[in-house]
């Protein structure tokens, strides 16, 4: 995740391409710590657990640790069963020439 709406542009400016748009949004949302469970699942573990950004072996007995510590973190945010879920989520339009 990059810092600011400018080092998004010229991330993609240096591999070719123009931008036209940029815009970073906080998005902010209520769950519960299970549906923030799920949406974290869905997307974010992947960058947690893929084993090209690690120099060791990520076997599944962590994997499944990691998990479990994860999960547990959402239940501590929830206050009344409820996680205030708050992430950036960039709006970016470039064209490759």
């Amino acid at each position: 995740m990059l810092e600011s709406e400018n080092e998004y542009v010229e991330l993609f400016e240096r591999h070719g391409f123009t931008v036209t748009s940029c815009k970073i949004e906080l998005v902010r949302s209520k769950h519960s710590p299970n549906e923030v469970y799920k949406i974290f699942c869905s997307g974010a573990i992947v960058g947690y657990l893929n084993p090209k950004y690690y120099d060791v072996e990520i076997n599944r007995e962590c994997a499944v640790k990691f998990k479990e510590i994860v999960k547990r973190g959402f239940e501590k945010q929830a206050k009344k069963g409820v996680v205030d879920l708050a992430f950036n989520r960039v709006y970016l339009v470039a064209i490759k020439p």
